[in-house]
């Protein structure tokens, strides 16, 4: 098997003719640091990254100037791999599964962006020499969010995507305009270590886009010609053979495609190994489209009677919708209450502007303006994201928020002076951080951390007092109750537990899931204190 994997593993492209550039020390001027023409810097608390050049030349930089950012990732991808797989025959399964599954990766990636990735693994040192060869392994890590998208649903790393795209009479002076939410709980890493790449390369349109270090594709970018593109994650099975990274069409379009009928051709041609979607905007065409695109299908969402359209990572198209993958996960997953919330939200948002859509973003409450605490996976910011971006492609204008999450300033950027700061056009901080608000649910969350622990401990009093310390943090959330009513039982205290386990119901759980063990909790309640109802919907 370990022949195989040597055998199956991508060789390198080889050097272009000119690599100059290998031959130059990063420098430091002022506050950025450079090599070449490329640099690195910050705006705002936001790490910056300017590129330019050729690929080999723009990758090389990239590896050079963030190759610190580049290591505390991949050992947090690392650390992610250590809990999901502790054994080290687990792992190496894993890993023969993954090389097997990528063998022929490289047909499927773009030489130019091949010879980008080697010029990244040549500028930073392989921290991690023992896992695998370095420019395969970076190839591959192109291909996580792909795989990530397998797991949506999933204890171990949830996501779930929330992006909008509006214009004509329902904006500001008829601007268009997008929000997205790329919500993706992993290591915090991700969340701080996000970075704004601001792209001029040799062949192609310039762009901006919000990644991170060491990445040839985008996830969230604009162009200079004023076309926008965000990947958002899409109910998947497990991919068959490699195909193209969804990061990587993306960055193909943003460099490439100057309307909307030349971005969905490129999506079109492109072959991907698992499902997604792409939300693509114009401002030749004026309108925003939805890309819903499977390893055998590519299938256009086209606005309806409104001048907006959103994505939640749920199929929306007749040819697609029906799917009993599509279905399952709007049953048990946090969709359609994303969803719906938004569509409340641009309903009641007449002439929108790029202050309220950051309020779209940030919005904490489900459907029908209820609250339910902070963290609620249902609501559009459930505060997991690892970036947020609004884009005006109108006026060429982009904004990256900072962390945490989408709570941070929102920086701005315009496409067409890459190098301009812009702090007049900064969109300010959540009041969420400054009132407090945010440090509280922080404690909350370490409150059902220790409470949870008590619980597998049978120190049910402990578990109880912690779970009420959470509920005084972060007021209304449903897993405040769901202890405090899994404490009560054990302890039995039946009475107060279903108390206690019907207000977990009334918050309104997020996942399929935790509905069936809730209505499970209220049976054993109800059958252990001799009632003959409890069952919850």
């Amino acid at each position: 098997m370990s022949g195989l994997m040597y055998h199956w593993a991508a060789v390198p492209p080889a050097l272009p003719a000119d690599t100059a550039i290998t031959n130059q020390v990063a420098q430091t001027r002022g506050e950025r640091v450079y090599v070449g023409k490329s640099w690195l810097g910050r705006r705002e608390g936001l790490n910056v990254l300017y590129l330019t050049g050729t690929p080999f030349e723009m990758g090389y930089a990239n590896g050079v100037l963030t190759q610190k950012l580049m290591d505390r990732q991949e050992q947090a991808l690392l650390d992610l791999l250590n809990r999901v797989a502790p054994y080290e025959w687990t792992q190496f399964l894993l890993k023969f599964m993954v090389v097997y599954k990528n063998r022929h990766l490289p047909q499927h990636v773009l030489p130019e962006y091949q010879t980008e990735i080697l010029g990244i693994t040549l500028g930073c040192p392989d921290p991690h020499p023992e896992v695998g060869p370095y420019y395969y392994r970076v190839l591959n890590y192109h291909a996580a969010q792909d795989i990530s998208y397998m797991m949506m649903n999933s204890p171990l790393l949830r996501r779930g995507c929330t992006v909008f795209g509006a214009w004509g009479n329902h904006t500001r002076d008829g601007h268009l305009l997008a929000g997205r939410n790329f919500d993706w709980e992993a290591h915090p890493v991700f969340d701080e270590d996000r970075l704004l790449i601001l792209c001029e390369p040799k062949d192609g349109i310039p762009f901006v886009s919000l990644a991170w270090s060491g990445m040839a594709g985008a996830v969230s970018g604009m162009n200079r010609e004023g076309l926008a593109i965000t990947v958002n994650g899409a109910p998947s099975d497990l991919p068959g053979d490699s195909a193209t990274p969804t990061c990587l069409v993306a960055r193909e379009v943003l460099q490439r495609a100057r309307n909307l009928a030349e971005a969905v051709d490129i999506i079109r041609r492109r072959q991907v190994f698992v499902s997604a979607m792409f939300l693509v905007g114009s401002r030749q065409d004026g309108h925003f489209v939805i890309v819903e695109k499977t390893p055998t299908q590519t299938v256009i969402q086209e606005p309806g009677a409104t001048p907006w359209i959103i994505c939640a990572n749920l199929y929306q198209t007749p040819e697609l919708k029906n799917l009993p993958i599509n279905l399952e996960y709007q049953r048990m997953d946090t969709s359609m209450p994303r969803y719906q919330r938004m569509q409340e939200l641009l309903q009641a948002a007449k002439g929108l502007d790029i202050p309220q859509s950051v309020n779209l973003l940030r919005d904490r409450r489900l459907p029908g303006n209820v609250a339910a605490g902070n963290g609620h996976r249902s609501t559009l910011n459930p505060l997991i994201a690892t970036h947020a971006v609004l884009m005006d492609l109108t006026e060429g204008l982009f904004w990256a928020g900072t962390s945490p999450h989408q709570l941070g300033k929102f920086v701005a950027v315009d496409v067409r002076r890459l190098e301009t700061e812009l702090p007049e056009k900064t969109l300010p901080a959540d009041t969420m951080l400054a009132s407090g608000e945010y440090q509280r649910y922080l404690a909350a969350k370490g409150n059902l951390e220790v409470g949870r622990s008590a619980l597998k401990q049978k120190q049910f009093a402990v578990a109880a007092q912690y779970a009420r310390q959470a509920e005084t943090n972060n007021p209304g959330y449903y897993q405040n109750a769901w202890l405090l009513a899994e404490s009560l039982f054990r302890s039995g205290h039946t009475v107060e537990a279903a108390q206690a386990c019907a207000s977990a119901v009334a918050g309104q759980p997020a996942l399929g899931g935790e509905r069936r063990q809730l209505d499970q909790l209220a049976r054993d309640i109800a059958q252990a204190s001799g009632s003959k109802g409890g069952a919850t919907k």
